[in-house]
């Protein structure tokens, strides 16, 4: 990643946009799903932390930024707000790991593996392209967006870098 430009931070539940000259991190992702929402005309990229699948099942519903489909939908909406055309919009999901091996892979309590398949839903819902995804595994991630090309960065403590 360019090192030039602002660095924006991300924390979980959070979201954050910028425009070029900006880099976008997020760092921790395990089971929580790092989206990634960029307008290739606008230069204009969005990252989003949410740790849980869906709004309805969560007990405090305070900051949709904590769940995948709500934070998507808010999202869309900061998006709409600059002018942007959802259609248009390429997405990219990181993240989304199965952190506890005591948890069987298929079960409902694998957070990631859903998080992941809410995100996916959603995307096909609003006719926005999934064009990459680093997802699952039993590792931590941290990702770097680009907003000058929507390319991300992703770092793992056992595998590397690798930019998708």
């Amino acid at each position: 990643m360019d090192s030039a430009g602002t660095l924006i931070e991300v924390g979980m539940a959070d979201m954050k946009m910028a425009v070029n000259p900006s880099v976008i991190v997020t760092r921790g992702l395990g089971s929580c799903l790092g989206v990634v929402l960029y307008d290739g005309l606008k230069k204009l990229a969005a990252l989003a932390h949410p740790m849980l699948p869906k709004i309805d099942e969560g007990r405090v519903k305070s900051n949709p930024y904590k769940f995948v489909d709500s934070a998507i939908a808010a999202m869309l909406e900061e998006f709409r707000k600059k002018g942007c055309q959802p259609f248009l919009l390429t997405a990219k999901i990181f993240g989304g790991a199965h952190m506890f091996s005591s948890i069987p892979i298929d079960s409902i309590f694998n957070i990631g593996m859903r998080n992941a398949e809410v995100a996916k839903e959603i995307f096909s819902a609003n006719g926005i392209k999934l064009i990459a995804e680093d997802t699952g595994g039993n590792s931590g991630r941290t990702i770097f967006v680009d907003s000058a090309t929507g390319k991300v960065a992703v770092r793992t403590l056992f595998h590397g870098e690798k930019v998708l």
